[in-house]
């Protein structure tokens, strides 16, 4: 039996959705749940066995995992060890983070958009260094999240940011197969999403990364539940809804723009996308 963890628990309705906390010690055993939200999970202290897509790993101090939404996992604490750990949620979507930039580094996709493969699900060990920086981004989030002193939010979303942003270089690093494995797909999206105007062929993609069509059809769907080439389209999809918010650029220069060269194709895409066509999504603007 899973439990499903609110969203309304952990964010107060009409602030920005970013929740810390830590567990100090914790001597039980977190049953199976999931959340509508992204969790980073940061271990600094004891040890416990974390299980996720079917897959028990020990966890210790230093170990960082990033729970993606709607995925089961738990944990089971030895008796004699206990475990201390950071948790950090936050809802990506609601945060409307700007993610072009970030989408530059291979290591954001691996451990904010994949989803657990067959390579494990992706997470970090932390030398003692790295462990104590993260761990001071922490206490300030928590310290701010107190006080709730005016500009607080804005404060909260900054630390967020910074956090994302070392722990996504961080993983573009990793040196293990199993996350450079998982680190090849995240380097495709950042392909993806550096030429979306140009015309991009599936057999190019499995160039880019060095993979066999057929080992990269399966191992982009085990991570994305879909294509390559769908995850393209829905890139695309989503450009284009940013480029027709300007009212200059015309509905066929919208689709040129996001490697459309027919407009009625286009149209026809972005509605199966979005349920509106183009023209109705921009007149509702």
């Amino acid at each position: 039996m899973s439990e499903m963890l609110n969203a309304k628990d952990f964010f107060e309705k009409g602030h920005i959705p970013i929740c810390v906390f830590r567990m100090p010690y914790v001597d039980f055993d977190r049953e199976v749940h999931f959340h509508s939200f992204h969790e980073v999970m940061i271990v600094i202290g004891g040890m416990a066995m974390h299980h996720m897509h079917g897959r028990d790993q020990e966890i210790s101090m230093g170990d960082v995992f990033v729970i993606p939404p709607m995925h089961l996992h738990s944990y089971e604490v030895p008796k004699a060890s206990g475990i201390e750990v950071l948790n950090i949620l936050f809802d990506l979507k609601k945060l409307e983070i700007n993610t072009r930039d970030l989408g530059q580094i291979p290591g954001f996709h691996a451990l904010f958009s994949l989803r657990g493969t067959k390579h494990g699900e992706p997470y970090l060990k932390l030398s003692a260094k790295d462990l104590a920086f993260v761990n001071s981004i922490v206490e300030d989030m928590e310290r701010e999240q107190e006080e709730m002193a005016p500009g607080y939010e804005f404060y909260l979303g900054t630390k967020l940011r910074e956090l994302i942003v070392f722990l996504s270089r961080h993983y573009s690093h990793v040196a293990s197969p199993s996350g450079k494995s998982i680190l090849k797909l995240g380097g495709l999206i950042s392909y993806m999403e550096r030429h979306l105007g140009e015309e991009i062929r599936f057999g190019a993609l499995a160039e880019e990364i060095h993979m066999s069509p057929t080992s990269l059809r399966r191992d982009f769907n085990e991570a994305f539940g879909c294509s390559p080439m769908a995850y393209l389209q829905q890139l695309r999809v989503k450009k284009a809804m940013l480029l027709l918010a300007d009212a200059t650029k015309s509905i066929s220069d919208v689709a040129f723009e996001v490697g459309f060269n027919d407009s009625g194709y286009f149209s026809r895409v972005f509605k199966q996308e979005t349920g509106e066509t183009p023209k109705k999504f921009r007149a509702d603007l």
